[in-house]
This record gives structure tokens, sequence and C-alpha cells, in this order.
């Protein structure tokens, strides 16, 4: 069976053939270039864009969408929180010594314009519509290219997989689903995820999230969703120790390796 890779951005600016870098590194290792196909949403409003504030309290797009202000900085502030107890948590072999000389203020202003991007998928509902147009739109493109698909998605891309296959995946003939970077656990752990997985169970392989624990945004998955009757696989991969350095999944040797045999 032939076998087509899905690749999803995360927040961020990013050109329509971002994807190309990594497959080119996918392809040295497979000797063959596999079908590709890149989700590309970075044109839409409140995303790879940062967001004025507007009067009233509201938060305004580029495009003139208006979110609420305290909606958006309580989420920012109510993740960055979650960073920091993260961070605490971890046993003492795994802190570096780079990522927990930050000073907690610092690294919340780090990922912020991030996070506001990924308010902008979460509290307004035009721009999570179109998003979830294009990824559906990629898995059709990639169905008819190849018989099975490997979806390599990326921190809130990997929402964005997630939130489309919930509702979807049995349009879908998914072998392999990789959140890489993911803040799945932090949206469930804040009630802006469920555990509840949909028609993902029955029609997704395998689920193999890789997280490095210095990066601010990812963690292990399995705790916060049910592992009966779907395999979730935590994989933790040493990307980098700088937290910001650590979230770089597509250049990092070990996730090229996972996504390499997933393609097999």
């Amino acid at each position: 069976m032939s076998k087509v890779i899905v690749f999803v951005h995360g927040a961020g600016k990013f050109k329509k053939n971002y994807f190309k870098e990594p497959l080119a590194a996918l392809t040295a290792l497979l000797g063959t270039q596999p079908p590709a196909v890149g989700v590309w949403y970075s044109d839409i409003a409140s995303v790879g864009a940062s967001l004025g504030v507007a009067a009233r309290g509201k938060t305004r797009g580029k495009r003139g969408r208006t979110l609420d202000g305290d909606e958006v900085a309580n989420f920012k502030a109510a993740f960055a929180m979650l960073v920091q107890s993260d961070f605490n948590a971890l046993p003492q072999y795994e802190r570096h010594t780079i990522a927990f000389a930050m000073p907690a203020q610092f690294l919340a202003e780090v990922i912020a314009t991030d996070l506001t991007q990924v308010a902008g998928y979460l509290f307004d509902s035009k721009t999570y519509s179109a998003i979830q147009t294009r990824m559906r739109d990629g898995l059709n493109q990639a169905l008819g290219m190849g018989d099975e698909i490997v979806i390599a998605s990326h921190s809130l891309g990997s929402v964005v997989a997630f939130d489309c296959l919930k509702e979807s995946a049995g349009n879908s003939n998914v072998a392999s689903l990789f959140t890489l970077g993911s803040p799945l656990s932090k949206l469930r752990r804040l009630n802006l995820r469920t555990g509840d997985l949909g028609a993902i169970p029955g029609n997704v392989g395998e689920w193999l999230n890789l997280y490095d624990s210095t990066d601010p945004v990812a963690n292990a998955l399995g705790p916060v969703f049910p592992s009966r009757p779907f395999r979730l696989r935590d994989v933790f991969v040493d990307v980098d120790t700088d937290p910001i350095r650590s979230h770089d999944y597509f250049r990092n040797e070990e996730t090229l390796t996972e996504l390499a045999a997933a393609m097999l």
C-alpha cells in the first residue's frame, strides 16, 4: 500500500512550500521522495500575525475579526502558568540548566506571540472554520494520491489535525498521526479540549506524540487522553536544551527517523 505524508505547520509565518525542507530530509532517509501534501493556513487572519488591541477590551485581527481581549489574556496567563508548573514538576535529571535559568516572566513573553495566534484559532469561529477547511482539503488531496496517510502535525497544527480527525476520521485512512510539540495536554487541562477522541480510535492506526521536556509548549499526552481502545505512544525526543530551539521538531534527527519508519 502506498502512503502519503501530510505536513501541518504550527503558529507563525510560513511560506506555502514550507514542507519542502522536512520532505527533503525525509527523502534522504528513505532513498526516494514520498508523495506529500502541505496543509497551509498561515495566510488566514489571526494566525501568523500579531493581533492588535482594539477599543473596549477587544482584540482585533488584521482582517478586522474581533476577539474578546480578556478571554485571550486569561488564556495566555493560564497557559504560561502551566508552562511553569510543568517545568517545576520535572525530575532533577531532566532539568537542563539553560531552560531553568530563564525567569518565568521572560519565558511567558517568549511564547506570548504564538499564544495570541493560537487564540485566534481557538476563540474565533470563522478562523477555526477556515483552517479546518484547509485541513480537510489536504486530507482529501492526500487520499487521492495514495492508499494510506501519515500526518505530521506540529504545535498548533497538531490541534488542527486532532480537531479534524475527531470529527471526520471515518473519511480518512490514517496509518499514523504524529503530533510534534503539541499543546493538547495544556489545552485539555484548561478545559479547551475534551478527552473524547470522537472518530479517531477506529480510523487511525497509531498516534505518536513526540515531545521534548524543555519545550514549553509540549507534554506527554497519555495522562490526559484515554489509551483504550486506541494506541497512543508518547515518545521523548531530545531536540535541544533551549526552550525555543527545543520546539523545532522538523529539523530533529529522531523525529525524522520516526517519520521515515512510519512511511515504510
